[in-house]
């Protein structure tokens, strides 16, 4: 289900602040710039593999939990397949939220992408159920219990159920998305189970999967879901996505979906 459509003439960016520990991370050959930290936590492929699977239709109200450095819905939002689609990025830290806000601005998308600082776990104090047509997430997958966790917070927070836990986020999909809204995740193999478990208990059918292999010669690693709110039991295993040629370079798909860019961790 990987999609592709044309990408369209990008204005000149907005100067922004940038701070010392901070960079600007240019995709899609230039056409989008984000904001991150020079070290510690920085987005990877997984994200923009995410963006390519997912349907955004004219009109869809799209939330983002636990958004970061809002990396997903600014390169949706360049998309020509659905222009007037809007977007709400949710993140929980302060540091984050201001990097995404300032992403955001110097991409122009102000009038498209709205970041919103706030806690997953109590998204029904302040959203309303039944609100978005689209949810989507790249959730935190090691248990906090598991293994050492990462020192540096923004990482830790990113990688380790630390604040928010995958419980948290299918069940906030579940209080926004409308009957027959989309949840997509991107997520390890090794918790699939968990995360299809977690989708039927709140009524979000899985109903296309997305198996990640770094090449050819390797398991898949991660997987990308569509699980629809109310829908009936029909599954889809599409044909997996391989990311690198076996002399180490993007292939042809991957390459195109991140229009050649090849400098991500």
């Amino acid at each position: 289900m990987v999609q592709q459509d044309n990408q369209p003439t990008r204005k000149p960016f907005v100067t922004v602040p940038v701070h010392d520990d901070e960079d600007q991370q240019e995709l899609l050959r230039g056409a989008l710039v984000i904001l991150q930290k020079k070290e510690g936590y920085r987005f990877s492929v997984d994200p923009i593999l995410l963006t390519a699977f997912m349907e955004i239709n004219q009109g869809d109200r799209v939330l983002d939990l636990g958004t970061g450095t809002g990396v997903m819905p600014i390169i949706l939002a360049n998309r020509n397949a659905a222009k007037d689609a809007a977007y709400t990025g949710l993140e929980i830290m302060e540091t984050m939220a201001d990097m995404a806000r300032r992403s955001v601005q110097a991409n122009r998308f102000e009038n498209r992408i709205q970041i919103q600082l706030g806690d997953i776990r109590e998204i029904k104090q302040f959203m309303a159920p039944d609100s978005y047509d689209v949810v989507i997430s790249n959730p935190p997958y090691i248990p906090f219990d598991a293994g050492n966790v990462n020192p540096d917070d923004l990482k830790a927070i990113a990688r380790h159920e630390v604040l928010v836990t995958l419980p948290d986020i299918v069940g906030a999909a579940r209080h926004v998305l409308k009957s027959r809204g989309r949840a997509y995740f991107v997520y390890p193999v090794y918790r699939l189970i968990d995360l299809v478990a977690l989708c039927r208990e709140h009524n979000l059918e899985p109903r296309q999967i997305q198996f990640v292999h770094a090449n050819q010669a390797s398991s898949a690693k991660l997987v990308l879901v569509e699980a629809v709110r109310d829908a009936g039991t029909e599954l889809k295993v599409l044909r997996p996505i391989i990311v690198y040629n076996m002399e180490g370079g993007y292939t042809e798909e991957v390459a195109e979906i991140l229009n050649e860019h090849d400098t991500l961790e």
